[in-house]
């Protein structure tokens, strides 16, 4: 009987602890993208300090439930995909092992090895049927269990980058009740903060830190461009 729990692979131990760079990235540049958007719109649109910023806690608020609950769904979703499928292979590797086999046989002859090779690497991958349902789940589905992502911690870490990302262009309005130089400020804080996002995702990445820096200025500033134009277009229709 082929157990279905969590495959006995050392790449676990190879996990960058980067794994989460994905959410964190996204969290915060939705949560600074957008909220940075809407300040700078309503501003435009000659609202009051008080209500800037009554505006731009609700919307952060808002998008960190939003973010956190759509992040738990699709971890969820996909761990359930995986388990399935690999609930499927299991199924496979049970009742049509023969044709299992001459999968297994396949994919290393691709790989190049000879057939001496091939016989050997196969029988010893179904000599184990958890190393065989394993081996298929990676090779034929491109699917690796060594470990499946925990929704809440997803949700969790989403959660927290999108309020990291939304502090910036709030925060001046926190502290003055100056309009233009809030406004100035969350502009100033919003740039800085995506382009040290930018740098961050690089440096994981080991990617060009000040290319990857100027994308994310580049999508903030859209962002303040567009917030602009429509609190603008806003005040003259409201």
């Amino acid at each position: 009987m082929i157990s279905v729990s969590k495959p006995h692979s050392e790449k676990a131990i190879h996990t960058p602890g980067a794994r989460s760079i994905r959410e964190i990235v996204f969290g915060v540049n939705d949560g600074l993208v957008s909220i940075t958007g809407l300040v700078v719109g309503v501003t435009a649109s000659r609202m009051s300090p008080h209500h800037i910023l009554l505006a731009g806690l609700a919307a952060a608020m808002a998008a960190t439930v939003a973010m956190a609950l759509g992040q738990y769904l699709s971890t969820t979703a996909q761990n359930e995909y995986f388990i399935s499928e690999r609930n499927r292979e299991v199924r496979e590797v049970q009742d049509i092992p023969e044709e299992e086999r001459r999968e297994v046989e396949a994919i290393y002859k691709q790989q190049g090895f000879t057939p001496e090779q091939v016989k050997w690497l196969t029988d010893h991958v179904t000599s184990d049927n958890d190393r065989w349902v394993d081996f298929m789940m990676k090779e034929e589905l491109g699917i690796v269990m060594d470990s499946l992502d925990s929704p809440w911690t997803s949700a969790g870490v989403m959660a927290l980058a999108v309020i990291v990302g939304s502090i910036p262009p709030i925060l001046p309005y926190v502290l003055t009740s100056n309009t233009h130089l809030a406004l100035t400020w969350a502009i100033v804080l919003a740039m800085l903060t995506a382009f040290t996002l930018g740098i961050t995702k690089a440096i994981v990445a080991k990617g060009n830190w000040w290319k990857s820096g100027i994308q994310f200025v580049v999508v903030a500033a859209i962002a303040v461009v567009i917030g602009i134009a429509a609190g603008h277009i806003l005040s003259l229709i409201i």
